[in-house]
């Protein structure tokens, strides 16, 4: 017998494996007849009475002591408890595999005989008890092409989204940004914008104010510029430029605010009392540079609030008295004892890594000729490389990745030190994301953003805001996007006015499908010069007089721009032969 407390194993077991609502004190519990939410104090109640009653013959137990142990004869009695009340007597394993590693790293584990055979190990399953306890498996039997495992853990936010919603769940603290409305401001007249509560995705043309909007996002949301104040087109001061913005905090209470521009003193007058987010915030933008917002740490200097912005050079440098820089922290958080940062660090990279270039480590630091500094390295399938010569894909990406763990790291060093609560949001706002990404990594990294916040904090939330030409982020966002969390934006030109406008997300498929859509307004996902010569392809076709000539004329200008298998030519060659045109 072991001198233990069976109702803090219990209750720590509950914790680790059953609370998956951050916002819920409840309790997930899959093995019930009906699958529910049960009350918090079930560990020391429901479970307790099933352990001390219901299978009190399977232990040994003093009553009143902290002396456990099982029977000799438990594995009996197990099975007569079970058949006295008509369950099955044998537990399908694989099921209880499934929940108990659910969010664990799994490494190579890829079919449900290696997860059994984990779960075996790790829980210390003796022989007798497999062949007793638990059943054949009945997961074990899907199709193999049916896929059951992701090459990521889950994120638990999401699983208990697509569950019913706990009785008590409160909505998440922290003022966030809802929704911005710009007059006389930029391109268009006026745009407006509903921000969605978990992501924003803004695309449209090259030049129509994606970037104005997202500096305007932030702006609002933090109060600072990322850069240079944006300025409102136009000089007439008869025409006053204005933008309104309104955040919601706690209980879904909306405080909107407004500024108006100020020609004399050429700035906007922000509103007195004008609130901002209550959330770590971090802005990667277009042109390589980055800002941080936050809140917590601008308590321990009110002069120069939040943090304000820093160029892609200083964020691999530094900037002395405010960041040591990637170089530096990568090769500190290495070698530190405490490993948790760097641990984290590594888990946000291997989230974002592409499937090309294989799962980003970091490996050994070296040294290069003419710089004193210790170098970090990134391995990835094609080898081990400097991250001074890493691409510019992989080097966007690094440089991401770092902002987040340092600014997280630094805002809960701050919390402590205040004696304060980490915050419980995160909004980052990322410009162009596809920039120096391959469409392969493009098709993962916007997903693998959102969730990053998990793997800093079980309670942090991301409210995600991201601008994108690209079909290929789009068409990633097709097995995630959430109508009820998320939205999708469209700008675009009509003659000389611009517009804004929430779309609904429609699944288009395969990206020459998202590059057809309205979205993008190709004709065709292909050269200019093919699109042109299917559209007079097309004329001719329902045209009543079409010579031999001009068939072949177009017969021959397809054959130049298409492929031997594009889909027209099928719909092309018995129109060309009805012509006299062998192709």
């Amino acid at each position: 017998m072991d001198d233990v407390s069976i109702d803090a194993l219990t209750r720590a077991h509950m914790d680790t494996h059953h609370r998956i609502d951050r916002r819920s004190s409840l309790y997930f519990q899959p093995f019930k007849s009906s699958a529910s939410w049960v009350a918090e104090k079930y560990p020391s109640s429901g479970l307790q009475t099933i352990n001390t009653q219901t299978f009190g013959a399977v232990f040994m137990h003093t009553r009143a002591s902290r002396k456990w142990g099982f029977s000799s004869n438990y594995l009996d009695r197990m099975e007569e408890i079970l058949q006295e009340r008509n369950f099955s007597s044998q537990i399908p394993v694989d099921a209880l595999a499934v929940w108990l590693f659910k969010d664990a790293d799994l490494g190579s584990i890829s079919s449900y005989d290696e997860l059994v055979e984990r779960f075996f190990l790790e829980y210390k399953i003796t022989e007798e008890e497999k062949d007793r306890i638990f059943s054949l498996k009945p997961l074990g039997r899907t199709s193999a092409a049916v896929p059951v495992f992701v090459s990521e853990p889950l994120e638990m936010n999401s699983v208990a989204r697509a569950l019913p919603e706990p009785t008590d769940a409160k909505a998440e603290g922290g003022r966030t940004i809802v929704s911005l409305h710009l007059a006389n401001s930029g391109p268009a007249k006026a745009m407006a914008i509903d921000f969605g509560q978990r992501l924003t995705i803004v695309t449209g043309d090259n030049g129509l104010g994606k970037s104005f909007l997202l500096d305007f996002a932030w702006w609002a949301a933090t109060g600072l510029w990322a850069d240079r104040e944006a300025l409102p087109q136009g000089n007439d001061t008869k025409i006053v430029p204005e933008v309104t913005y309104t955040l919601s905090g706690n209980g879904g209470r909306l405080s909107t605010y407004s500024a108006k521009f100020d020609f004399k003193n050429h700035s906007w007058s922000r509103q007195r009392g004008a609130m901002t987010v209550e959330a770590l915030a971090v802005f990667s933008r277009a042109d390589g540079s980055f800002a941080v917002a936050d809140p917590i740490r601008a308590k321990f200097n009110h002069s120069t609030p939040m943090i304000g912005s820093l160029t892609a050079y200083e964020v691999w440098n530094g900037r002395p008295g405010l960041i040591e820089g990637l170089i530096r922290d990568w090769i500190k958080w290495q070698a530190a004892s405490d490993r948790k940062t760097f641990d984290q660090f590594a888990s946000v990279l291997k989230r974002l890594s592409p499937e090309d270039l294989g799962t980003l480590i970091p490996g050994k630091p070296v040294r290069l000729p003419g710089d004193p500094r210790e170098i970090p390295t990134i391995q990835h399938r094609y080898g081990v490389v400097p991250v001074t010569h890493a691409s510019a894909g992989v080097q966007r990406v690094l440089l991401l990745a770092y902002l987040i763990i340092w600014s997280w790291q630094e805002h809960e060093l701050a919390a402590e030190r205040l004696d304060k609560s980490p915050l419980h949001r995160m909004m980052v706002i990322v410009d162009e994301l596809e920039a120096h990404l391959h469409p392969k990594w493009q098709r993962i990294v916007l997903p693998a953003l959102m969730g990053v916040g998990d793997l800093l904090s079980s309670d942090l939330t991301i409210q995600m805001i991201a601008a994108s030409h690209s079909p290929m982020i789009l068409a990633s966002m097709e097995s995630v996007f959430d109508s009820s969390t998320d939205v999708l934006y469209h700008l675009y030109g009509v003659g000389p006015t611009v517009r804004l406008e929430e779309t609904p997300f429609v699944k288009y498929g395969d990206a020459s499908g998202w590059l057809t859509s309205p979205l993008f307004g190709l004709r065709h996902a292909r050269s200019k010069e093919a699109e042109a010569a299917i559209e007079d392809a097309k004329r001719l076709q329902l045209s009543d007089e079409a010579s031999i000539h001009e068939v072949q004329v177009v017969s021959d200008r397809l054959r130049l721009h298409l492929s031997g298998d594009d889909k027209f030519w099928p719909r092309w060659l018995f129109f060309a032969e009805q012509h006299g045109v062998k192709i």
